[in-house]
């Protein structure tokens, strides 16, 4: 059996596949950062220590069946370090409060920009970014699965949105295929207003299509008994795994329906 191998630097574990894909995985870390005490919160930064427990599970367990159903591993990138210690779906400003800590925190994110440019120099600037999180979920929404690409400000899947406004509507979307397995997923309406905790992180809104040099990126808010029972949690990566691959044949590769449709109409840049 084909097995993704990680190597890690200065805590951050990452994959170099072939896919036109990213999975990303800020908060699923547990390790403590030599030199960098427990951050405490800075003034005007929106601040939470906890860790998502077994999101990097999620992560690391999605790229591994996608390698074994399509034969083509994705490209991951894992934090390792607590998210007391950095939190790296953040900007600097509010991600870390010491030097120390910058080290961690540059590696993380420059391995996503390296990831980032080498998929779109192979695809012609295609490609899909999935960033894996974990919440309790909300009184207000019985939803296990919160979807989020930031579409109130950088839309994190404009590019994918102006080749297919339906793109998450549609049977064959990435919600499509988490209801077809039994899941709730929020917003109710796919086109409608995303929960606002929930709507895209620092990751969406910095590498997501809205920017000429970025990927069309989605953000998972999976609720806790999801990934903490290994039952649900292995049922709940197969049908990632299955829908991941299947959307990036779909919008992802050079013959899929957004690259005729950019060739048609110019909706993606260079």
């Amino acid at each position: 059996m084909w097995q993704i191998h990680f190597n890690a630097t200065n805590l951050v574990a990452r994959h170099r596949g072939t896919l036109p894909m990213l999975i990303t995985c800020p908060h699923g870390g547990v390790s403590n950062v030599p030199g960098v005490p427990a951050r405490s919160g800075r003034e005007g930064c929106i601040f939470e220590s906890s860790r998502d427990v077994d999101t990097n599970l999620i992560a690391a367990g999605v790229a591994q069946r996608v390698l074994e159903i399509f034969g083509e591993a994705p490209y991951v990138v894992i934090a390792e370090f607590h998210r007391k210690f950095i939190d790296a779906n953040r900007s600097r400003e509010c991600g870390f409060e010491v030097d120390a800590a910058a080290p961690f925190y540059d590696e993380y994110h420059g391995t996503i920009r390296s990831f980032i440019d080498e998929i779109r120099a192979e695809t012609g600037g295609l490609g899909l970014l999935f960033d894996i999180h974990g919440t309790a979920g909300i009184p207000s929404d019985p939803a296990q699965i919160f979807l989020g690409t930031a579409r109130d400000e950088e839309d994190g899947i404009s590019r994918l949105r102006a080749a297919d406004p339906q793109v998450l509507a549609r049977r064959r979307s990435l919600r499509g295929f988490l209801e077809a397995a039994g899941y709730r997923v929020s917003p109710p309406d796919p086109n409608g207003i995303e929960v606002p905790q929930f709507n895209g992180g620092f990751t969406i809104r910095t590498y997501g299509s809205s920017h000429p040099d970025g990927l069309d990126a989605m953000q998972l808010e999976i609720t806790k008994p999801l990934r903490t029972d290994a039952v649900e949690r292995g049922r709940l990566v197969e049908v990632l795994a299955f829908a991941f691959g299947n959307l990036v044949s779909r919008y992802a590769d050079s013959h899929t329906l957004t690259a005729a449709l950019v060739s048609r109409c110019g909706a993606f840049g260079p």
